[in-house]
């Protein structure tokens, strides 16, 4: 088949019709890691090795962008920046964004800053009180399911303010981060910092029910500040679902309350750090607030600020929520009051995966034999991804606009192998209609803990068509109906194929050529410049629907081709097709465009 001439073939149509410990300031330096420092102040001071903080360091210079009005802290070394003041009436400032270096940072998987409403805040939920608290009973490791939540007002000293977290990746198996100001330090209070694996929801509106699960490995590190709020201690819990000693499922099984499912307190070296400021700090680009109001610097013992090692604590999930919230006594099972969030906040990266499948196209023959092929790829820096991809391969019936949602499984489980994949084939293909292929990948190996487990599908290269003609777009300009799947042929008959076209008024006699369509669904070009070509997957001339003839406007070095001169066709003119029987079928020009 030649290439296409200097200009696009025409088309003719014809048709009919950790444990508990005193907290004292942490050096710089302090476990898990140094890429977040954990010393008793939210802004950057660099040390040698440490990376972030959470705040710039307030140095003259390099000075950041921000929008006007917003809290611009100079400087260098912080996550976030940049927040602003209340828009007015009552309502609560807003949220820091993350600051260029930050977001370049490959090494940091996710990051959140929540503002949450002080009862003292007007919100579109109500004026002087906080929409996220906890309006029915409930404490630690409760059913998720039902929590109901609403507008309230809670005690200054169990108000959440600014909460904020972080999640980096290692060699091994990632780290979290996280912080939070409070609101007074005058009295007792308790903040839980609980990290989950699944999901959470919240029902739309001022008030409503929490939606999600309790996973085995979820953590909870719970502080409580004593002794009239001038103590602090810390401990970690640990989600199990079974009887202590165990053993236990693996990370991220679902095990709801109800059965022997409980928060345990575990105590494990090196996998818990925690300081809080022992001075006054300054506060960070955004807006702190107090009892008084809008601060700008936070209290000895108002601000704290933690880390997690998921290596040293052998965790092999994915965490996916950060779910902040104050409790009304130091026992662990008191009633919670406040929370903020849910945000979300996950330790996995999610691969990126490319398929395709094998064949594409369309008008493929009923049976033909298919296969997907698979390559799964992390981030630059990161290593290849281990594991498994299960294929799933949809038929016309269950496609949708986005491709395959669920399947049917093809094969067995395939094992990547440098990061690639090809499912076994199938001929599972009988019916006429669009295919779409759905590629699910599971962490493997070292992957376990550092990739999520993810799914692809598309509409586009993981698509095959049976027995039906390609879209209309792809007819290299042509914009008519297509054949319903009545008229659809995997073979023509040579009875009716048209074998010439003749235009009189043009002075044109053609030879016509029988074409299909192109693997990318576009109609094949005629061999020979001087031919026309029937599109053989459509109707026969003179049958019901569309027939399709299209023939070239000129060749290489621009001579005249088979329809060099169908822009002085007219309507009323003769087209005349003959068939392979020798019959003559007489059309009409109705309208052209």
């Amino acid at each position: 088949m030649r290439p296409f001439r200097r200009r696009p073939a025409a088309l003719l149509a014809v048709a009919v019709g950790a444990t508990a410990a005193l907290l004292v300031p942490l050096a710089s330096h302090a476990a898990p890691s140094s890429w977040l420092a954990l010393d008793g102040n939210a802004r950057f001071t660099p040390p040698s090795g440490v990376t972030f903080d959470w705040a710039n360091s307030g140095a003259g210079s390099p000075v950041p962008a921000c929008p006007a009005g917003a809290v611009n802290v100079p400087g260098s070394g912080g996550l976030f920046n940049c927040g602003t003041p209340s828009a007015g009436g009552g309502a609560p400032p807003g949220v820091p964004s993350l600051t260029p270096a930050g977001a370049a940072d490959l090494t940091r998987i996710s990051s959140t800053f929540i503002v949450d409403p002080l009862s003292s805040d007007t919100t579109p939920c109500g004026a002087s009180n906080d929409p996220t608290t906890f309006t029915t009973s409930v404490k630690n490791g409760d059913p998720i399911n039902g929590i109901s939540f609403g507008p309230g007002n809670v005690p200054n000293k169990n108000d959440l303010g600014n909460v904020y977290a972080a999640s980096h990746a290692t060699a091994a198996r990632p780290e979290l981060f996280f912080g939070a100001e409070r609101l007074s330090d005058n009295g007792d209070s308790h903040i839980d910092f609980e990290f989950l694996q699944t999901i959470l929801g919240l029902t739309a509106g001022c008030s409503g029910n929490f939606s999600g699960h309790r996973t085995e490995g979820d953590l909870l590190v719970a502080v409580d500040f004593t002794g009239g709020g001038g103590t602090a201690t810390n401990a970690l819990y640990q989600w199990h679902c079974n009887a202590e000693p165990g053993p236990q499922p693996a990370d991220g099984t679902v095990c709801d309350p109800g059965g022997a499912a409980h928060y345990e307190q575990i105590t494990i070296p090196g996998s818990i750090s925690f300081t809080i400021n022992a001075a006054i700090v300054p506060c960070g680009g955004w807006i702190c607030r107090d009892t008084a109001g809008v601060t700008t610097q936070l209290a000895a013992n108002d601000f704290l600020e933690g880390g997690l090692d998921l290596t040293v604590l052998g965790f092999t999930g994915c965490f996916h929520t950060f779910l902040p919230h104050t409790r009304t006594a130091q026992s662990f099972s008191a009633a919670l009051t406040d929370f903020a969030g849910p945000a979300p906040l996950a330790t996995c990266r999610t691969p990126a995966m490319a398929t395709a499948s094998n064949p594409t196209g369309f008008n493929l023959t009923p049976g033909v034999v298919a296969s997907d092929h698979v390559t799964v790829q992390g981030p630059a820096g990161i290593a290849t991804p281990q594991g498994t991809v299960a294929f799933f391969l949809c038929g016309p019936s269950q496609v949708t606009a986005s491709g395959c949602p669920t399947g049917n499984p093809v094969g067995v489980i395939k094992t990547l192998i440098g990061g690639a994949a090809t499912s076994d084939a199938t001929a599972a293909t009988t019916a006429l209609g669009t295919y779409c292929w759905r590629a699910v990948y599971t962490p493997g190996g070292a992957s376990v803990g550092v990739f999520d487990t993810t799914a692809h599908t598309d509409a586009g290269p993981e698509c095959f068509a049976v027995g039906v003609p390609g879209p209309p777009d792809a007819g290299r300009g042509l914009n008519l109906p297509m054949p319903p799947p009545d008229f659809v042929r995997t073979s023509a008959s040579t009875v009716n194929t048209p074998v010439q076209v003749a235009i009189p008024a043009l002075g044109m006699d053609a030879p016509v050529e029988s074409l299909g369509l192109l693997a990318n669904g576009a109609m094949a070009v005629p061999q020979s410049v001087s031919d026309a070509g029937w599109l053989q997957t459509g109707p026969f001339p003179g049958s019901a629907g569309n027939a399709v003839i299209g023939g070239h406007l000129d060749g290489n070095s621009g001579e005249p081709a088979a329809f060099w001169g169908l822009n002085r066709l007219r309507p009323g003119d003769a087209i005349i097709v003959t068939t392979a029987t020798g019959t003559q079928l007489r059309f009409g020009v109705v309208r052209i465009g």
